[in-house]
């Protein structure tokens, strides 16, 4: 068993982290997501205990679906700040 932690920083506001909180429901065993807010910017950290090749794959897919999350949220800054 290991425990593997991903920490993404962000160059994205506190503000947004609201956005993709309500997603870190029904979370598999073992894994914890927590937003913080650092300088104002928004640090995403994930802790996953890691006991097959298949939980893995779970933190790959999870991480996946930040990235995309985070993707979307700095599209929307992108058009709000060009108008």
């Amino acid at each position: 068993m290991k425990r593997v932690r991903i920490t993404l920083n962000t160059s994205i506001d506190c503000s947004f982290s609201n956005a993709v909180k309500p997603d870190d429901v029904d979370l598999p065993d073992g894994m914890e997501i927590r937003h913080e807010c650092l300088d104002n910017k928004w640090r995403i950290s994930i802790t996953y205990v890691v006991d097959t090749p298949k939980d893995i794959l779970t933190l790959r897919n999870t991480l996946d679906e930040i990235v995309r999350s985070l993707q979307v949220i700095e599209k929307v800054i992108l058009r709000q700040s060009s108008r």
